[in-house]
């Protein structure tokens, strides 16, 4: 396996796969939230609302945990998206001390747009990808989350 040297000026930048993985998320979420801008979402918004399924209702602490965003701040985010009418907030009938989040139909229609631009963006991405090589490329990644998840 061709490992990048980790010994000072031997050590070669593109030759390390994190910088391939910062510069591409890097680029993908200037370009999302460029169109998003245009439509009046942003990156948060965007999180959200692609955690949030349609028709499922999902917690608070499970959305920040799939947009890797801190508990306090996504409920920044809830409360401001509830506010402006995306969103319905509700205590989970199994648990009160939960609360359960389901989109609502300007939610619904947030989502389909925001999915759509997204789509468009992806598509440019992987145009030169094929669907071996995303399958591969996925595969890698979950075991690289695996392991960084390991304590």
């Amino acid at each position: 396996m061709n490992k990048p040297k980790w010994n000072g000026e031997d050590f070669q930048t593109q030759a390390w796969p994190f910088f391939w993985l910062t510069r591409s998320t890097a680029l993908y979420l200037s370009r999302l939230e460029r169109s998003l801008k245009k439509v009046g979402l942003d990156i948060a918004r965007w999180r959200v609302l692609m955690c949030v399924g349609p028709k499922d209702a999902i917690g608070i602490s499970e959305i920040a945990d799939l947009a890797i965003v801190k508990l306090p701040t996504m409920m920044k985010i809830i409360q401001r998206m509830e506010a402006d009418g995306m969103l319905d907030c509700r205590p989970r009938e199994e648990d009160g001390r939960f609360t359960d989040v389901t989109l609502t139909e300007n939610g619904i229609a947030a989502r389909e747009q925001a999915w759509a631009i997204a789509q468009k963006i992806y598509e440019k991405a992987f145009a030169n990808i094929s669907p071996a090589e995303n399958a591969a490329l996925n595969k890698s990644l979950a075991k690289i989350v695996a392991s960084l998840e390991e304590e």
